[in-house]
């Protein structure tokens, strides 16, 4: 047997999850220094990774960006509470999250062609650090509009 609310049930139900959602975006505190260490794990692990060192170097570096990334969530999420992966939460954060990933693959894509290609070490070891710096200016403006898009959903 279904059960069906009537129509203020039905309202009732619907300002709890805004209510719900908007409290999330209140929740979702970021600390200073989640940005910071997320952009040492991805500057770093592009500046290895195309600066042509050894392959078990590079797989080092990938196995550390795993664990510090695994840590940081999980960090993350018990200061703040909750969860929000960025891709369901709105449009605009969505939007943002993908534009960050193309320009960092580009970014990285270029360091690691350039330092490849010719030989040399640093190219890939300024990709890295531009991304370490975007990461924490676009992570922080990111929130911004995860959390809007939060409370504008609610």
């Amino acid at each position: 047997m279904e059960s069906q609310l009537n129509p203020q049930e039905a309202r009732a139900a619907l300002e709890e999850v805004n209510a719900s959602r908007a409290e999330i975006a209140d929740r979702l505190y970021t600390p200073w220094w989640y940005h910071p260490i997320l952009g040492l794990l991805i500057g770093g692990l592009v500046a290895v990774a195309g600066s042509g060192a050894r392959l078990v170097i590079v797989w080092g570096a990938a196995a550390a960006f795993a664990l510090g990334a695994l840590l940081l969530a999980t960090a993350y999420r018990r200061i703040a509470g909750v969860w929000a992966d960025g891709f369901t939460a709105g449009p605009r954060s969505r939007r943002s999250a993908q534009v960050a990933f193309a320009v960092g693959v580009v970014i990285a894509g270029t360091g690691a062609v350039l330092g490849l290609g010719f030989e040399l070490w640093w190219p890939a070891t300024v990709a890295g650090a531009v991304l370490a710096v975007l990461t924490v200016v676009w992570g922080r403006h990111y929130d911004t509009l995860l959390r809007a898009d939060l409370r504008e959903a609610a």
